[in-house]
């Protein structure tokens, strides 16, 4: 298993349901990905709806190997109570249902804002196990990924700065990391929505966890 991951994603569509007024930041690239039997949106969302104009940040972390999210979540600062819960909807062969996470979350300095920020994990897979599984990523997980303003949090984002942060945590502790694997369709330009702060490649970084 600890191969470089080689299964495209498919993608499915992109899938907008109950288009119910939120309090989630809007997106036109919201899309249903597929990895063998498994399925997951690109984004997570800030309450149990599926709705592109309910979503917090995009997907933009796999690890992959022998995941699971407390084990990953300790790569980092262990389970933080400093966050608003946020919902992924994924479905792991045996039909789709709703997760929540806080995440995990610490301070470090980032050279992306030249200031100190809240790095913010989110990270999500069916509970139970608290992982997902299929033959080509073994126990997985996903995740979401921004910083937030310290201490005030007074704004959030820049998801491609937090994820090669992260990478770069992981890589500094040993973990093997591909940078940029594959293409998740959550392109996001810099823009700013509110306090939402966007700005995203579109690729997602894979982490093997032995």
């Amino acid at each position: 298993m600890n191969t470089k991951p080689f299964l495209l994603l498919a993608l499915v569509g992109v899938i907008v349901a109950l288009p119910l007024a939120s309090r989630g930041a809007t997106t036109s690239n919201l899309t249903l990905l597929m990895v063998a039997e498994d399925s997951f949106y690109n984004y997570d969302f800030t309450s149990k709806t599926v709705s592109s104009s309910n979503v917090d940040w995009p997907v933009c972390l796999v690890f992959y190997g022998n995941a699971d999210v407390n084990k990953v979540k300790n790569i980092y600062w262990g389970v933080t109570i400093l966050a608003n819960t946020m919902y992924a909807y994924l479905d792991d062969g045996q039909g789709f249902v709703w997760d929540e996470d806080r995440g995990t979350k610490g301070v470090v300095w980032s050279n992306c804002t030249n200031s100190y920020v809240w790095l913010h994990m989110r990270v999500y897979a069916p509970n139970p196990p608290d992982y997902l599984y299929n033959i080509y990523y073994g126990k997985y997980v996903i995740a979401t990924a921004h910083y937030d303003q310290f201490p005030l949090e007074s704004w959030s984002g820049y998801t491609e700065c937090a994820e090669k942060h992260l990478a770069d945590i992981a890589k500094s502790k040993g973990y093997t990391v591909y940078q940029d694997l594959f293409y998740f369709y959550n392109y996001e330009p810099y823009r700013i929505e509110g306090n939402h702060i966007w700005l995203n490649n579109g690729y997602a970084t894979y982490i093997y966890v032995p």
